[in-house]
């Protein structure tokens, strides 16, 4: 009996489990290289640069030849052909606006934008050399107005941005649509911004124009005519044109003076680069393709 107890009791204690292990999980330090990862330069950065200096250089000598006449459809149209040519390389930015719009919305790493502004800017100053060797230094910039800022040109700029970024958006977060569809996509968008902004630009400078008109025939009809100064014109009669991209912006001129006023002998055309479209421009594509995303949900890379 006792012999019997003994093996019952070794079966209780041999069916006891096992006191509970404590597992101590670290954590990996794999995280800090993933994060560090985020910052780092593709291999193709090269690639990268010198595909953004000759798209934007090619779209800003279209919009030099094309800036007075129906250059909304001629642009769009070069964006088309440059995004198939270079989309697969750098996204074909091509605009300072795309990539700000595309970082305000995470679609693009902060390291990278020094080198898309860069690249972009470099290509549209090549595109002021060529064309200045071309037709015997006819573009003569000067910088003198940059810190303008008026609001209605403000608000025609970042009226064509936002809606140029929230097409964009549009067509590169569908990934069902072929590289042409997309292409062409993007080009339209920029048509459409660039008609909706210069439509503003319009109206904008007929209210100006019809003021301008008023205050200089009151100053002519005074009884000090003679004294009085004439009313200064106003600076959204020299704006020729939205561009919707501070690279185009900076290769693309005003109205000189002598071409508004007669008497005048004031030839110089300053560069369209001013705080104005840089403010406009910018805003108006970080709302333009933030508010898409708001509106269709934010989809994952």
């Amino acid at each position: 009996m006792a012999t019997k107890k003994a093996a019952s009791t070794n079966k209780v204690t041999a069916k006891k489990p096992a006191a509970a292990k404590t597992t101590v999980r670290t954590v990996s330090s794999a995280a800090a290289p993933a994060r560090r990862a985020t910052s780092k330069l593709p291999d193709n950065i090269i690639n990268v640069v010198l595909a953004e200096l000759f798209g934007t250089f090619i779209l800003t000598a279209v919009a030099l030849a094309t800036f007075q006449d129906t250059g909304a459809l001629y642009v769009g149209l070069a964006v088309t052909v440059i995004i198939l040519a270079i989309g697969a390389v750098s996204g074909a930015h091509i605009n300072p606006a795309v990539t700000f719009g595309l970082w305000t919305a995470r679609k693009l790493k902060t390291v990278l934008v020094p080198f898309y502004w860069g690249a972009q800017f470099l290509g549209a100053m090549l595109a002021v050399i060529v064309a200045n060797l071309v037709a015997n230094n006819s573009i003569n910039l000067s910088f003198s107005d940059f810190a303008t800022v008026n609001w209605g040109v403000f608000g025609a700029e970042l009226v064509a941005a936002a809606i140029f970024l929230f097409g964009l958006m549009a067509v590169i977060t569908h990934r069902e649509l072929s590289a042409g569809v997309r292409a062409l996509g993007v080009g339209l968008s920029l048509t459409a911004g660039l008609v909706a902004g210069g439509a503003l630009l319009t109206s904008l400078k007929a209210q100006d124009v019809v003021k301008y008109q008023q205050d200089y025939q009151s100053s002519q009809s005074s009884a000090e005519a003679s004294t009085a100064k004439a009313p200064a014109i106003p600076h959204s009669a020299f704006v020729k044109g939205v561009t919707a991209n501070p690279a185009v912006a900076l290769a693309t001129t005003d109205n000189a003076q002598n071409k508004l006023d007669q008497n005048s002998t004031d030839t110089k055309t300053n560069s369209r680069l001013t705080l104005e479209v840089i403010l406009g421009t910018l805003v108006g594509a970080a709302i333009g393709g933030n508010l898409y995303l708001l509106i269709a949900g934010r989809r994952k890379d």
